[in-house]
């Protein structure tokens, strides 16, 4: 069985959650949630910048982009914490976007978070990566957002408004022509996964084609309705329970090669955190060998992100490589994932 890539499945329960509230939105994509924020923003407060990330997916930056906000970007560095936010303290923005990598929660976090409150900046709290791990730093967010596709498959996410009613709200039904695309690659790779059926360049090319419909047209559509279905009755402590052991395999492996060529971007996480993916930082000469490597052996870990356009995060551009430990597989396809990563660098001199 091959490891990574899309999802096609959500790992589902009898249980029925409640995310009914009156201050959160549900919409289609995280880059929705993003550009709905930014609206209320300019309509509430009228903001006019806006200050992100340099490590951070083209998606986040566009919803901002696409209503002329001007951008600043400060960096981001690796650290003996896992990351290093880089903040001005006179970075002269209306707004703020702060984020947890990878689903480690970390101090500094809610430190900036409250810092830029205390300034009157309008902070937005990115959880789309640490959606099931704990922080403190809500407590200080104006505005949150959240994606369940990063997670299982889904065609829904959220925007959530911590003080005061939305001025404005998504005004369309899920986009048709996307969810449609996405659904029908979801169970062509189930057939291909689980019964070998069909040609797997079949379902990639509609997930390739989604893509490219979600990049084009993304605004004000609310959440696919079966997706919020699956949402409301996700299996939430399989998903925590499976990622969590199977992201202290990959820590014990990594642990035991002892070879300063690749090792966790955290050094460790709490047991409040639920890991995303387990990043580590690899030797850049080597990475995109040991990549390959893995994918020749239908082992599909992504680089978060591709191009460091921002002009920030260099190091880990330059280094992260994203290992899979999602909820679709076990133990044991854990210890294939890194009996091949072991094999890779025994063979290396």
């Amino acid at each position: 069985m091959e490891i990574g890539s899309e999802f096609w499945d959500a790992p589902l329960s009898h249980n029925n959650g409640d995310f009914s509230d009156e201050n959160t939105q549900f919409v289609l994509s995280g880059r929705t949630a993003l550009e709905l924020v930014a609206r209320d923003l300019i309509a509430e407060r009228k903001i006019r910048s806006v200050c992100l990330p340099a490590y951070c997916c083209d998606s986040m930056i566009f919803p901002f982009e696409h209503l002329n906000l001007e951008i600043k970007f400060y960096d981001i560095q690796p650290s003996e914490a896992g990351v290093k936010r880089i903040i001005p303290k006179n970075h002269g923005c209306d707004a703020v976007l702060l984020l947890d990598y990878f689903g480690f929660s970390q101090s500094e976090t809610t430190l900036l978070a409250e810092q830029e409150h205390k300034h009157g900046t309008a902070v937005i709290l990115d959880q789309v990566q640490s959606l099931y791990s704990e922080s403190d730093a809500i407590q200080y967010a104006d505005y949150s957002t959240i994606s369940w596709r990063k997670w299982f498959f889904s065609c829904a996410a959220a925007a959530k408004k911590l003080n005061g009613d939305w001025t404005v709200r998504p005004s369309l039904p899920g986009n048709a022509e996307y969810i449609h695309l996405r659904n029908m690659a979801a169970k062509q790779k189930a057939a291909y996964i689980h019964k070998g059926e069909g040609e797997k360049q079949e379902f990639l090319n509609k997930y390739s084609q989604a893509e490219v419909l979600l990049d084009r047209d993304y605004t004000d559509y609310a959440a696919d309705p079966q997706s919020m279905d699956d949402v409301f009755h996700l299996d939430v402590p399989f998903l925590k329970k499976r990622r969590r052991e199977n992201a202290k395999i990959i820590y014990d492996v990594l642990q035991s090669l002892e070879d300063d060529r690749i090792r966790p971007l955290f050094s460790h996480y709490s047991e409040t955190d639920t890991p995303l993916f387990v990043p580590v930082l690899v030797s850049p000469d080597i990475r995109t060998d040991l990549r390959t490597y893995l994918i020749q052996n239908q082992v599909y870990c992504p680089i978060h992100w591709t191009d460091a356009h921002t002009g920030g995060g260099g190091t880990l551009y330059a280094q992260e490589l994203s290992l899979v430990c999602d909820q679709r597989y076990t133990i044991e396809d854990m210890e294939r994932e890194m009996n091949l990563i072991k094999d890779y660098f025994s063979l290396l001199v």
